[in-house]
């Protein structure tokens, strides 16, 4: 395999940017007037806490147990199929996106934010929004105590018809503040960097790809730096579905497109936040492209995804199965074969030792993998949720 390492100086004018790297610095500073627009609302526990016991499966390994939600409920099953309703979350808007920190499930709803306790069910809105928006997302952070989101609404001055805010809630103080609004863009939040001093986030516009990412500073509200990624006269651009950042906010992960004479190649590359340098690696089985996305291993070493033959807007008829890029050694290794292509990454266990598999298609079956053995295991839910699987408990 071909494994070419170049500075960015030598591929692309990319600006100089230094980060300090370390995970002890202060969290992004708000302002004590930094609180939600309306008084949180709170809901009673109407269930006991959820246990999280999972009998063992073949060969002896314990996947899981997992977390869904369907018609506004919360709820825990075990993989042999016990099912707790954990929490009642209320009609606060259709459900855009949800994360499982440390001990708490945060849900961004159409109206605003909401906290859900897996102790006891307690729920609650900490954050209200002054209008609905379009959709949003959250995203988990280098800091378990500060949760990130981003909401996309209405704008006239987009090409898209599409502008943006980003917020932060910090876990602890139940502090929250929208700071950075974008009218031309949707966008697409990536992570705090090292310093936890401000955000990545790639702008999206009509096209797919993107060739930079920009730097917003959550104390002042305004683009501080741009990381240019590609060169636009080059005949290799970003393919803008597969954006990753490391846990530890050094590497940011991403796929390219190469034209190459009668043909068209895939690339992953990793760019080291740190030294400012970029990894560019072949993909195996060339023609193959990275479907869906990139889910990183928490201790930052390896990198996840799901290969599949041809270019990304083919139809495939088969998969090459669940793959890994281990970050020090460059060396591509498949984790476990799969027949359906378009399965994708749901989320991985906080000690790196099982992934979550969902199919695109609305089906009652998801699939975990245990990463080390390549093992899978196979999980029944209720028809319909599929899609709304997002979290997994350990043991």
């Amino acid at each position: 395999m071909k494994k070419v390492i170049l500075t960015v100086t030598a591929i692309l004018a990319l600006i100089a940017l230094a980060l300090l790297v370390t995970q002890h610095q202060s969290l992004p500073s708000l302002p004590t007037q930094a609180s939600p627009t309306r008084v949180a609302s709170e809901s009673a526990p109407t269930r006991p806490a959820a246990s999280t016991f999972a009998p063992p499966t073949r060969n002896g390994l314990t996947p899981p147990s997992l977390l869904y939600l369907n018609e506004n409920r919360l709820y825990q099953q075990q993989p042999d199929g016990t099912t707790l309703m954990i929490a009642s979350l209320g009609d606060e808007g259709d459900v855009m996106s949800a994360i499982k920190l440390k001990d708490t499930v945060f849900v961004l709803r159409r109206k605003g934010l909401q906290r859900v306790e897996l102790e006891g069910g307690k729920t609650g809105m900490v954050v209200w929004f002054d209008s609905m928006p379009l959709y949003g997302e959250l995203i988990r952070t280098s800091n378990d105590s500060v949760l990130l989101y981003s909401i996309a609404s209405e704008s006239g001055c987009s090409s898209t018809g599409i502008g943006s805010m980003l917020g932060l809630y910090q876990i602890d103080n139940h502090a929250s503040r929208l700071f950075f609004a974008n009218d031309e863009h949707y966008i697409q939040p990536l992570g705090l960097t090292a310093d936890q001093q401000s955000v990545y986030g790639f702008p999206r516009g009509c096209a797919p790809g993107f060739g930079e990412i920009w730097l917003i500073s959550t104390d002042k509200g305004e683009i501080t730096a741009k990381l240019i990624i590609w060169d636009a006269t080059s005949k290799e651009s970003s393919e803008g579905r597969n954006a990753a950042l490391s846990p530890d906010a050094r590497f940011l992960a991403f796929g390219t497109l190469v034209e190459a004479e009668n043909s068209v190649r895939y690339r992953l590359r990793i760019f080291d936040l740190e030294d400012i340098t970029i990894e560019s690696h072949e993909l195996p089985n060339p023609p193959s492209h990275i479907w869906d996305g990139l889910l990183w291993s928490p201790n930052n070493q390896r990198l996840y995804f799901v290969l599949n033959p041809g270019l990304p807007y083919d139809e495939p008829s088969k998969s090459y199965g669940l793959w890994n890029l281990d970050i020090e050694t460059g060396i591509f290794s498949q984790v476990t074969s799969i027949q359906d292509p378009y399965m994708r990454l749901g989320s991985i266990s906080s000690d790196g030792q099982w992934i979550l598999l969902q199919p695109e298609a609305l089906q009652s079956v998801i699939t975990y993998v245990h990463l080390p053995t390549g093992e899978q295991v196979a999980i029944s839910l209720p028809p319909g949720v599929v899609n709304q699987i997002v979290w997994m408990i350990v043991r």
